[in-house]
Parts: C-alpha cells; sequence; structure tokens
C-alpha cells in the first residue's frame, strides 16, 4: 500500500511485479507436493461416543483430481462434480482448505513439517461457529490420516473424529 501518484492522499495496493513473476512456478512446485493425493480412496471415518450418539464407523470412497489448471485438489463427488479444495496461495506462503459444501469456512496451514500438515481456522458446520484443526499424518503416497479437533472453551484442542484414507 501507498499513497497514489495524482492523489496522495487516496491509499494505492501496489505490486512488486518482481516478486509476482515467481509466483506461478512456486505454487506449482507447492501443489507438486500433494500429486500423491490426486486418486481414488477407500475411507473409514471414526467418530467417537456422545453424550447424545453412539459411536460408529462409516467407510465410504473419495476422489480427489487436481482441477482448475492444477491450481487446486478438488474432491469429486458421486455425481462427478469437482470441489475445490485445497491450494496454496503463494502470497501467504500458506496452504488454504476451503469448506463450502455442509461445513464452510478457510482452514490455513504454514505447510509440511515432516510428515504432517496441520490446517487451522474458523468455520461454520451445521450452523454452529466454531474453531476447527485438522491434523494430517502422511503414511505413505497410498496411505494417510487426518483428524478433526474443535477448540474448547479452555483453548485446549478437542477430538471430534479421525479418517483414514487408502489409496483404491
Amino acid at each position: 500500500m501507498g499513497p497514489a501518484s495524482d492523489d496522495p492522499s487516496r491509499q494505492i495496493g501496489t505490486f512488486n511485479m518482481t516478486l509476482i513473476a515467481g509466483f506461478p512456478a512456486l505454487r506449482a512446485a507447492e501443489m507438486e507436493k500433494m500429486r500423491w493425493l490426486e486418486g481414488e480412496w477407500s475411507t473409514v471415518n471414526k467418530v467417537p461416543a456422545t453424550s447424545v450418539s453412539p459411536a460408529y464407523e462409516d467407510r465410504n470412497t473419495g476422489r480427489y483430481k487436481f482441477c482448475e489448471k492444477d491450481t487446486w485438489i478438488c474432491l469429486v463427488g458421486l455425481d462427478g462434480r469437482e470441489r475445490p479444495l485445497i491450494t496454496f496461495d503463494p502470497f501467504s506462503k500458506q496452504w488454504i482448505y476451503l469448506l463450502a459444501h455442509w461445513a464452510y469456512g478457510i482452514l490455513r496451514s504454514p505447510g509440511w513439517n515432516g510428515d504432517e500438515l496441520v490446517f487451522e481456522g474458523h468455520m461454520t458446520m451445521i450452523g454452529v461457529d466454531c474453531e476447527m484443526r485438522q491434523r494430517w499424518k502422511k503414511k505413505s503416497d497410498r496411505e494417510f490420516l487426518f483428524v478433526n479437533e474443535e477448540r474448547l472453551n479452555d483453548g485446549s484442542w478437542g477430538f471430534v473424529d479421525e479418517w483414514e484414507m487408502k489409496k483404491k
């Protein structure tokens, strides 16, 4: 941000063209780190018992695909519709996890730390606003899991559910 040349009282945004010229290559390189995710996965969602519901496991299949000219990883629905889910923002150098179906919000991550990737952010799930954390653990290019946690009133993280993913 800085003053406009024709009106110094007006603030304008300017881009450092030298800096942003490298952004497409940076995004492409970061996105390649997630190429292993593309494909069809068997999923097991493990949900613990609560005061109002018993514990259960939900088994299903999911498919991830690179989309939007390889700038997003999409979750592909049973109807074939692609929903943008994960991207890398070269401006902030953060991974972005977009929730726009059943739950709504944007979770962010500074990136991989070894074989772990942690997304955090504010979201709305079935009408309830909350702070969520999703911790990914990559076991191999064919197996990973993630744990969803919600920030509790005391500031700690409480377990919500766990997803085990195995490539088909």
